[in-house]
């Protein structure tokens, strides 16, 4: 396959079995590394495959940026289901319209976010729900220990990766399909942008929720740069 017509995980993934000690990012000072990464995204990948959720399936994800988050987004992206950012500042219709229009399989929200998903109607009765942060018959930190592994065949650079939703200013939120290969084009314009080298440390700021962060995620894949990330 050209390097042109490669999606972004098969950059992490080649990284990672040759370069696990590397540094991906640093959350609040603390250093996480392509294999730990890699270890999370695995565990996390199968920890959704035992709750019934299979390729091209939506995992709603409602979770303010932390580490959890960022191996979230590698486990979705190595099982080949489908991301759904959700806003963490959404609530009532606004919140309601992008649950029940993304029809999840599952969803993932900080525990403080649980009221408000209870309470928005999104009709999600018979949807399992996994916490972060807090108690839940399903928990996300289990998931990320668990030393779990992940076999799945890697996504094709065509194949749907997020629906990210507009902010829905002049009408309902649009959801905004985005394909592996779209994301890694979305990095790389990033990169230029930035006019980022080898050595450089970016801050990210940005919630991974939005475009503006998701983004970012490819810049060490493609760059020896290091993410300085915050909550």
């Amino acid at each position: 396959m050209a390097e042109t017509e490669t999606g972004f995980w098969g950059l992490f993934a080649a990284i990672a079995a040759e370069e696990g000690d590397r540094v991906y990012a640093r959350f609040d000072g603390r250093a996480i590394t392509f294999a730990m990464l890699d270890r999370m995204s695995a565990s996390v990948a199968a920890g959704l495959h035992g709750l019934g959720v299979g390729r091209g399936d939506r995992v709603a994800v409602m979770l303010r940026n932390s580490p959890g988050a960022l191996a979230l987004i590698f486990a979705l992206a190595r099982a080949g289901m489908v991301w759904v950012p959700v806003n963490a500042q959404l609530r009532g219709e606004g919140l309601r319209h992008v649950l029940a229009h993304a029809e999840p399989r599952v969803v993932i929200a900080d525990a403080e976010l649980l009221p408000r998903i209870a309470e928005c109607g999104a009709g999600l009765a018979g949807v399992p729900i996994v916490v972060a942060g807090g108690d839940g018959v399903h928990r996300l930190e289990p998931m990320l220990d668990a030393g779990a592994s992940c076999d799945a065949a890697p996504p094709a650079p065509a194949e749907l990766f997020s629906i990210i939703y507009t902010s829905g200013t002049t009408g309902p939120a649009k959801g905004v399909m985005v394909t592996h290969r779209m994301l890694r084009l979305a990095g790389e314009g990033a990169l230029l942008v930035a006019a980022a080298r080898d050595g450089d440390v970016l801050f990210v700021w940005e919630p991974l929720y939005h475009i503006g962060g998701a983004q970012l995620v490819v810049l060490p894949l493609r760059r020896r740069v290091v993410l300085a990330m915050v909550g």
